[in-house]
C-alpha cells in the first residue's frame, strides 16, 4: 500500500513538472515576442527623431500646416513607445501568476502592435513628403 501512495506521489510530481514547464515555455514565448516588437520599433524610433528635425527646417515653408502636422504625428508615435516603455515592467511577472503573467504579456504585446502601426504609418507619411 505504501508503495502504490509513494507511486501516485511520484506521477503527481512528474506532472505538475510538467504543467511548470509548459506554462514556462508558453511565458517565455509570448515574452519573446514582445521584446522581438521593442527591439524591431526602436530603431524606428531614431528614425523618427531624425525625420522630425529634418521636417522642422520646413514648418516655416509654404506647406508649413502640413509640415507641423506630420511632426506632431511623429511626436505622437515617439510618445507612445516612450510610454509603453515606462509603464512596461518585466520584474512584476514575478509576483503573477500564469494566468496573470498570459493576460498582461498578450496586453503588452497588443498596446506594442498598435504602437508599431501608428509608427509605421508615420514614417511612411513622412518619407513620402521628403520625396
Amino acid at each position: 500500500m505504501k508503495s502504490n501512495n509513494l507511486f501516485y506521489f511520484f506521477i503527481v510530481i512528474i506532472a505538475l513538472a510538467s504543467c511548470s514547464q509548459t506554462e514556462d515555455a508558453a511565458i517565455k514565448k509570448l515574452n519573446d515576442s514582445v521584446m522581438t516588437l521593442h527591439d524591431e520599433l526602436m530603431p524606428k524610433t531614431e528614425k523618427i527623431i531624425q525625420l522630425k528635425t529634418s521636417l522642422d527646417s520646413l514648418s516655416k515653408g509654404p506647406d508649413s500646416v502640413h509640415v507641423k502636422k506630420l511632426i506632431q504625428s511623429l511626436d505622437k508615435a515617439d510618445n507612445e513607445m516612450m510610454n509603453w516603455m515606462h509603464q512596461f515592467s518585466i520584474d512584476s511577472l514575478s509576483n503573477m501568476d500564469f494566468k496573470a503573467k498570459l493576460i498582461y504579456l498578450q496586453v503588452q504585446l497588443n498596446k506594442l502592435k498598435t504602437v508599431e502601426t501608428l509608427t509605421d504609418s508615420t514614417l511612411h507619411a513622412a518619407n513620402q513628403y521628403k520625396k
